[in-house]
């Protein structure tokens, strides 16, 4: 099973950040970005730190456009043009584990790591998001 953002959108009530659930404060967010384009059309959606109840950010990785909507009191929503990364660097420490640092031009880091992004019952399918995502933003 994937969670894609339709699949987020309907099942966000569960999740907590700092131990305290979202529900409310996600629903009032879904409504604003659901307006936006990207939550529509996009190659991956990433949930960084949807079950380690730490800190939780949006990702959307579209060929044009990267987003990333960082949850909380109040939400930031940041879009980068693809060509505005100058370096993605993929690594692999196992067969079970990727990490990617996406630079931007402007100095912003967003590093994606699929064992400390989730917990170990989620870490093999954004494994698979990060290998995707990677694959989007090296490929004309």
């Amino acid at each position: 099973m994937r969670i894609d953002f339709v699949g987020f959108s309907q099942h966000y009530r569960q999740l907590k950040i700092d131990g305290e659930y979202i529900g409310n404060f996600v629903e009032d967010l879904l409504e604003v970005i659901g307006r936006f384009e990207f939550t529509k059309e996009h190659e991956v959606f990433y949930h960084q730190g949807i079950f380690n109840d730490k800190e939780l950010n949006l990702i959307f990785v579209s060929k044009d456009a990267t987003t990333v909507i960082e949850v909380g009191n109040p939400s930031k929503i940041t879009t980068w043009k693809n060509e505005e990364i100058s370096s993605c660097t993929l690594t692999i420490p196992s067969i079970y584990d990727a990490q990617l640092q996406i630079n931007i031009k402007d100095g912003t880091v967003i590093n994606l790591d699929n064992v400390k992004d989730t917990n170990i019952h989620w870490k093999n399918r954004l494994k698979e998001e990060i290998l995707k995502i990677y694959s989007v933003l090296t490929s004309k």
